[in-house]
């Protein structure tokens, strides 16, 4: 065996150096945003609540930017992740698809985005049927005596107009993440493999394998 097979390890028979891995992840994480079907479309958010106790909850992956190592979800800024952030934005982000048999854990600063130019674009680019998650009466969570849409329940059965659904923009807002740790894990039969990365800025600084 020579040091290259060494070095690296194979999954699909490509094999992967340290370098060729952090960049499949980032495709890895692109193709979750950019295809609806691909397993990395969702992932698991974990923050920390007002409590200092641990909060997990799925959200959507919305946008990666591998240049500035950012990931993007959407969220209601009445929501208990929304003020979660504000008080610690220290997030976790978890991301696994069964068929491909492979992990990605991160560990990242979460933001508003510097201006709200991108909430209004990504508010208009969605569907009336999306929005409605954020024209709920009450804030999310909100205690209910019976079981509850939390908006009017005549959208059960008839979508929003934009004139209607457009007066709860407010309450819509795009979260960025930060990555500055990706853990890579692929699950194999014959044995399992890892690799860590660490981000400053955007920019990568140590990477290594580590024991699964």
């Amino acid at each position: 065996m020579n040091n290259s097979e060494l070095d690296s390890i194979k999954i699909n028979d490509i094999p992967y150096n340290l370098a060729g891995i952090e960049e499949l992840a980032w495709k890895k994480l692109i193709n979750g945003y950019s295809k609806k079907k691909n397993g990395f479309r969702t992932m698991c958010l974990g923050t920390i609540g007002l409590d200092n106790a641990s909060a997990l909850r799925i959200v959507i992956n919305r946008k990666v930017d591998e240049l500035q190592k950012s990931i993007y979800f959407h969220t209601d800024n009445r929501s208990r992740k929304f003020q979660d952030i504000k008080s610690d934005n220290r997030v976790s982000l978890l991301f696994y698809d069964a068929r491909q048999k492979i992990q990605i854990a991160i560990k990242a600063h979460a933001f508003l985005p510097e201006n709200n130019l991108l909430a209004i674009d990504r508010w208009k680019a969605t569907s009336p049927q999306a929005r409605l998650g954020y024209m709920t009466i009450e804030s999310p969570n909100t205690k209910s005596e019976k079981p509850t849409l939390g908006y009017d329940e005549k959208f059960s059965e008839i979508k929003p107009t934009d004139i209607e659904s457009n007066f709860y923009q407010k309450n819509f807002d795009v979260i960025v993440c930060k990555v500055y740790e990706l853990e890579f894990l692929y699950l194999d039969y014959s044995g399992n493999r890892k690799a860590n990365f660490y981000y400053e800025n955007g920019v990568l600084k140590n990477s290594f394998w580590v024991v699964p």
